[in-house]
């Protein structure tokens, strides 16, 4: 506890391994056991490292809905009022959360994701952050200890505004606890029909944007998995001629979904997102009309984020030394078509701890990089990077030579 101030920190969004398993066995709606069995198929660590690297994924899309600059956590300058907390339990709600804090002094902004496993909660005054992190961190919150960190400053982007951030106006907000319970209620009949009566399917609202398809996955397949929502109008998936054959259509891993009102296609976004198909982790996006969703897509460079993929490879360092080949092309996979997945063996046996995985494009690598930053296998953090293009073997190797040579 000594040490709850120190510049050292655990990941940004480290969740704990039991929340992520709650949270998602409730969004699959099954048990916990059912999960983490052995007998399920595909190794159980994988499967909860999976279920980790969506919900972290999820937890950054709702940070950003609600103000929260994600690319200022690479910061190291931080915050005197805005506080990281983490390994909270999944019980813990909201209200709970500003109970807690709120002893210690008034309180802005608290940001609790659907997954409630993590939160931003942001003090008025710097001197009531510090003693609330001072006597929290640490402290037992119902079956764990939580773990606090300084947000990075200038997290939010804009400041604390108390008519338009107040309890009241959250529970008002998108992702609070109240309009998540609204978008698990079924659509009526009813307001699918009028929303027909009155001109039909197309609208905007209605089309969600689906990504990271597999190349095999076919209309039929998309249609069984949406269709569990009420109200579906039309599946497309994209296609263009294959390089190869130019007489074949080639899938090019999006489509997209349309349903008959806004109100079923936003039950399927938060219903769907991050579900696995055909081993994909479907990605979804809410598109106000199929053309600019699809010129979006087709145009979709990396440069508009700043970010131009390297090559088709990467190396993943800080491997578990039970995860094996296996285990890292069905998690990867999830992410990114691959093409080859290495594990260096020691001369001993046993592998050495990184891999190095190839890709069919570099976008998928760049995804599978920006997607798995904070993933944990066996508990340990995969440390994911751009493959050195010449000899990437020999180049670790000589690189570990020079760190043991600097320390000796």
């Amino acid at each position: 506890k000594a040490l709850a101030g120190d510049s050292f920190n655990w990941n940004s969004l480290y969740m704990s391994a039991d929340a992520v398993a709650d949270s998602i066995s409730e969004r699959l709606r099954i048990s916990k056991a059912e999960l983490l069995s052995a007998d399920s198929a595909g190794n159980p660590a994988v499967r909860l490292a999976l279920a980790e690297t969506h919900i972290v994924n999820d937890a950054k899309r709702f940070f950003e809905e609600h103000g929260v600059q994600l690319d200022r956590f690479d910061d190291s300058v931080r915050s005197d009022v805005v506080i990281l907390v983490k390994n909270i339990p999944f019980s813990v709600d909201e209200d709970e959360l500003r109970a807690l804090f709120g002893r210690h002094g008034s309180l802005g902004r608290v940001l609790l994701p659907p997954s409630r496993t993590i939160a931003i909660v942001e003090f008025l005054e710097p001197s009531e952050a510090r003693a609330a992190f001072r006597h929290l961190a640490y402290k037992r919150l119902k079956d764990a200890p939580i773990y606090l960190e300084r947000a990075p400053q200038d997290v939010f982007a804009a400041p604390y505004d108390p008519s338009a951030h107040g309890p009241d106006a959250e529970q008002k907000g998108p992702g609070t606890k109240a309009t998540v319970d609204a978008l698990h209620a079924p659509v009526s009949t009813a307001d699918v029909a009028s929303v027909a009566a009155q001109g039909g399917s197309g609208g905007a609202g209605c089309v969600l944007f689906v990504k990271n398809l597999s190349f095999d996955t076919t209309e039929d397949t998309l249609r069984r998995v949406f269709g569990g929502v009420d109200g579906l109008a039309s599946v497309v998936v994209r296609r263009k001629k294959d390089a190869r054959d130019p007489t074949q259509l080639k899938s090019m891993g999006f489509g997209f979904v349309e349903y008959r009102s806004p109100a079923a296609a936003k039950q399927a976004l938060e219903s769907f997102q991050g579900t696995i198909v055909d081993d994909h982790a479907l990605d979804l996006k809410m598109s106000d009309r199929l053309g600019r969703a699809a010129a979006a897509a087709e145009d979709e460079a990396p440069a508009a984020s700043g970010k131009q993929p390297k090559s088709t490879k990467l190396v993943v360092k800080n491997v578990p030394f039970e995860a094996t080949r296996r285990d890292i092309r069905d998690l990867v996979s999830a992410f990114g078509q691959v093409k080859s997945v290495r594990l260096p063996k020691k001369f001993s046996g046993g592998h050495r701890g990184f891999a190095f995985v190839e890709f069919l494009t570099p976008q998928e690598a760049q995804n599978v990089l920006d997607t798995m930053k904070s993933t944990h296998l066996y508990g340990r953090h995969l440390v994911l990077g751009w493959a050195e293009e010449e000899n990437s073997l020999q180049a670790i190797r000589e690189k570990v030579g020079r760190q043991f040579a600097k320390d000796g």
